[in-house]
């Protein structure tokens, strides 16, 4: 396929839960049928094949914008399946309260996430509204049309490594509303992000078994 503690009275941070999925997302796909003969997986430094290989998430980026991938074991239908599963996403991602689509007209969705975090002694609930485009089976675009955040746009690939594994990588770039306690924020969502793929992952193979 996304949280904002109140740090100060101009300053609201949001969870990335968003992503994930809200996680929401920008996905390329490709049926297990027509399989690329190279390994996703080979073409990425040896560090990272090594953390995805070992089944943990792999994230690079900062100041707003990252590439995130996770090794799940399901097939590209299934990993389909989590990520545009809007109106589920609380019942699987981090810190997703409450999501819902309010509105759907051909391959366009937008869903309405609401998040909980906590911070220090702050608890904060926050909104997001996500528009997004699928194409299946080559991708799902997202953007953020309202909420808690200055913008937030990003996407997820799903690329097979065989007919039962597929790499998933989400790519987003987002912008807090305010510029004080940014480092704090990105540091939140950077650590949520990671959360939100290891989600998808145990959803998608949970979904396979």
């Amino acid at each position: 396929m996304s949280i904002i503690p109140h740090f100060s009275k101009s300053a609201r941070l949001l969870n990335v839960g968003i992503s994930a999925i809200a996680l929401a997302a920008s996905l390329t796909l490709t049926p297990a049928a027509s399989i690329a003969t190279s390994n996703p997986i080979a073409q990425l430094p040896a560090q990272e094949q090594a953390t995805l290989r070992s089944g943990d998430a792999y994230l690079t980026g900062q100041n707003g914008q990252y590439t995130c991938r996770i090794l799940v074991t399901a097939p590209v239908a299934t990993a389909w399946k989590v990520l545009t599963d809007y109106n589920n996403f609380k019942n699987f991602l981090p810190n997703v309260t409450a999501s819902q689509v309010v509105e759907s007209k051909g391959n366009r969705k937008v869903f309405e996430q609401v998040y909980t975090i906590q911070a220090l002694i702050f608890s904060q609930d926050s909104r997001v509204r996500i528009a997004a485009t699928e194409s299946y089976p080559k991708k799902i675009d997202f953007q953020m049309v309202d909420g808690d955040l200055d913008s937030l746009k990003g996407v997820w690939r799903i690329e097979p490594v065989s007919a039962n594994q597929v790499l998933i990588t989400h790519q987003v770039t987002v912008t807090p509303k305010t510029k004080k306690n940014r480092a704090l924020f990105y540091g939140i969502y950077e650590d949520t992000l990671e959360n939100t793929l290891r989600a998808v992952k145990q959803q998608a193979e949970k979904l396979a078994s």
